[in-house]
């Protein structure tokens, strides 16, 4: 009887735990990378819409959610860098510049490009690449420029083509941003066709390298001694800078991000501006927003206010603004400022930024990709209407030609119109 019973002990054991086997064992399953891809899509598609101001002002609910599902219905055939450029064309569709899914490029082809008035060009490369500088890029792997154009501006939120003129450049050297957007198979390799200055179509093939090696490389472009550089490219890398011109007795100032340096305070800066202005003569003098990427527009407040009251140098023909395609966010409301209170003339490009604008911006960290997502929480309303831009009275674009002979065009059509009087 001990026997029998200690075999049906063992029988019923067993049997439980072929009940409970697999239950125990989905329990210690670990997600697989698409359920967490699933599980991030599924966060941001109830957390954005909670936390953005107003996120269905240009695409309604449905739109968004339909774009959700479609999106998590194609999760088991995609490749890591497909899902996120998935996930990026669906933040896009929001139609807020400040709302963005940006992911930094890990690999890249050795490419430096412009989008000039006329066409992307390659303004450097690798020597073994030499051949491709100052052309103009007309396909990547066959795919031609317009379609990766296209391609790229579904993944970027953007107000107005300037924006898009601003972005693709940067982005398009990217190997998993291609990748993701289907114009390579590889992202290794990729075939990149230019039209020569000559007229020559030129085919390379590249390889992609690590972010980290593409910055130690040597480039083909020669080297440019930095005092014969045009100003706005002398004046990059400082947040403001201003230079006296005697010749043309003319103030260039750089305002280059809407920021405060501890080490040297904008409103010292300032000060030394019109320190200048009053011990040299002066004729012009040129506010340049066409590189600031916006921060704190509070900072250039008082310079405004003391411009605005300055009789002398607040007039038509002496003072000037330069926009262009990176004029973006807060240094949108500055311009928007020196337009209202001021006499200045604005010269250059069609702004990055739109006058109206949702901004203030927050963000979400997906929490299995532990990538953000940047989100408006405040609307901003400047002027009537809604436009997409900010729009310069003279436009004046640069071309490939300025470029190399390091011309300003704008500076240069600026200091071409007599002083007012």
């Amino acid at each position: 009887m001990r026997r029998k019973g200690f075999f049906l002990m063992i029988v019923l054991a067993a049997a439980l735990a072929a009940a409970y086997l697999p239950a125990l064992q989905q329990a210690d399953r670990q997600p697989s990378e698409r359920d967490q891809w699933t599980a991030d899509l599924d966060y941001l598609a109830k957390e954005l819409p909670a936390r953005h101001k107003n996120l269905f002002f240009k695409i309604r609910p449905e739109e968004f959610q339909a774009g959700v599902a479609a999106l998590k219905a194609q999760i088991p055939n995609l490749s890591r860098p497909q899902f996120l450029a998935g996930l990026a064309r669906l933040v896009a569709t929001v139609g807020d510049s400040h709302t963005s899914f940006t992911v930094l490029p890990q690999r890249a082809f050795p490419l430096k490009l412009y989008w000039f008035k006329d066409g992307i060009y390659v303004i450097d490369t690798t020597p073994e690449f030499a051949g491709l500088l100052n052309g103009r890029l007309e396909s990547v792997d066959g795919h031609p420029i317009e379609e990766v154009i296209r391609a790229f501006a579904g993944i970027i939120p953007h107000d107005n083509e300037a924006q898009v003129k601003d972005y693709v450049p940067r982005f398009l050297g990217s190997s998993e941003h291609l990748l993701g957007l289907g114009l390579i198979a590889d992202p290794e390799t990729a075939t990149f066709s230019v039209r020569t200055p000559a007229g020559v179509k030129i085919e390379a093939k590249m390889k992609s390298l690590a972010v980290s090696e593409v910055k130690k490389i040597a480039w083909a472009a020669p080297a440019i001694d930095p005092s014969r550089l045009p100003l706005y490219r002398r004046t990059a890398g400082a947040a403001y800078e201003f230079v006296y011109l005697p010749e043309s007795r003319t103030i260039y100032f750089a305002y280059n991000s809407c920021r405060d340096l501890p080490e040297r305070p904008f409103a010292a800066f300032a000060a030394g501006l019109w320190d200048a202005i009053r011990k040299n003569p002066v004729d012009k003098l040129v506010i340049d927003l066409r590189a600031n990427g916006g921060g704190d527009s509070s900072i250039l407040d008082p310079f405004i206010g003391e411009l605005a009251a300055a009789k002398e140098i607040n007039r038509k023909g002496r003072l000037f603004v330069i926009l262009g395609r990176r004029t973006f966010s807060s240094a949108i409301l500055n311009a928007l400022d020196l337009k209202k209170r001021t006499e200045a003339v604005f010269y250059g490009e069609p702004t990055g930024g739109k006058p109206n604008h949702y901004g203030e911006i927050e963000s979400l960290t997906l929490p299995n990709l532990k990538l953000r997502v940047s989100y408006s929480t405040k609307y901003f309303k400047f002027v009537e209407g809604d436009e997409p831009t900010l729009t310069p009275d003279v436009l004046v674009e640069l071309t490939l030609d300025d470029y190399l002979a390091l011309r300003d065009p704008v500076l240069e059509a600026i200091l071409a119109q007599g002083a007012g009087r």
